[in-house]
């Protein structure tokens, strides 16, 4: 009976496989999205727990909308705030470095062409050469920008061709400013963000870049000894403008871990809709191939039974479960 399931199965080799590839593709789908949206999770989670690795306290814009009231999600982009509270902020007694950074998107430009990659994001960041602890981008070669200078990605740096010393166009809001590139960086211990290009400017140029000169996005603290982050925060909080908050370091790589966590869980709900399409498509195409190739059989399983095939040998071949058979008998 085995060789004559085998038989009848390779007569109708298309058949077959098309079953199959409907069983495939859609458990593939539905394996697929949990595999990519736990790696997208993972890959954040290391990349903000990196960005603020030695920073106990974080000043960051206020948003209209109370993200710890909104799912842990903010109403869109933190609003920039006044670069004074950078000088207030280092006058606590509690407080041992203070840095103040701005970031958005930055596009390059090179023989007059954007550079991209299928859409991936375009980030430009302030880097602080004297301190190098408060930047998760790591020189790789070259060296840390000057006046009218950038750092490049090495990813975007080896796709593009392009070298320290290479004129590169750099264009924020407003026109493109030439420039010149100072060195090679990387992101923690990673080459490449996904296709982003990420873009490193001393602190003047990127508020001149991105329109925010006299403005921060961020400011990023450091304690002294025997100060806790949380005794960090309780002496900041005070001297703040309405239109900025703070947190502790670890909070606030939870906060911006939490806001990717809620784009990623829609993606995947999103993505298990389609694999479960997939599915129930696929238990069409299955269902109707065993009936088409049950009806075709007919004459094949009498036979069969004229021969002395039993009724659970031919159930068998056909694929049906023991279950079925006990009821058919």
């Amino acid at each position: 009976m085995l060789r004559v399931a085998l038989r009848g199965l390779a007569t109708r080799r298309l058949r077959a496989t098309l079953t199959a590839l409907a069983i495939v593709l859609g458990v593939a789908l539905v394996a697929g999205t949990y595999v990519l949206t736990d790696s997208i999770t993972g890959a954040f989670d290391s990349i903000f727990a990196n960005i603020y690795q030695g920073t106990d306290a974080t000043v960051t814009g206020r948003n209209a909308i109370d993200s710890s009231q909104n799912g842990g999600v903010g109403g869109g982009s933190a609003p920039a705030f006044s670069e004074s509270v950078l000088s207030q902020v280092r006058s606590l007694p509690g407080v041992r470095q203070a840095v103040g950074d701005v970031s958005g998107s930055v596009q390059l430009i090179k023989d007059g062409k954007a550079i991209s990659f299928g859409g991936a994001p375009t980030l430009g960041s302030s880097v602080h050469p004297s301190q190098p602890q408060f930047s998760a981008l790591h020189l790789v070669s070259g060296h840390w920008p000057g006046a009218d200078e950038v750092v490049v990605d090495t990813n975007t740096a080896s796709k593009k061709d392009l070298h320290v010393g290479d004129a590169i166009g750099v264009q924020g809001v407003g026109a493109v400013i030439p420039m010149h590139i100072a060195g090679l960086v990387r992101f923690g211990t990673a080459n490449s963000l996904g296709g982003a290009t990420l873009a490193g400017f001393l602190v003047p140029t990127a508020q001149r870049l991105l329109g925010k000169v006299g403005k921060l996005d961020e400011i990023r603290v450091t304690g002294k000894a025997g100060v806790s982050p949380h005794e960090l925060v309780d002496q900041i909080r005070p001297i703040l403008p309405p239109d900025a908050q703070v947190r502790t370091g670890a909070e606030q790589a939870s906060q911006d871990s939490a806001s990717v966590n809620s784009f990623l869980s829609t993606l995947k709900t999103i993505l298990l809709v389609f694999a479960g399409v997939a599915l129930f498509v696929g238990s069409f195409v299955i269902a109707n191939s065993l009936s088409i190739t049950i009806a075709q059989r007919t004459r094949e399983f009498a036979t069969l039974r004229t021969l002395g095939a039993t009724r659970r040998q031919v159930l068998r071949s056909t694929g049906a479960c023991s279950r079925c058979s006990t009821a058919s008998a």
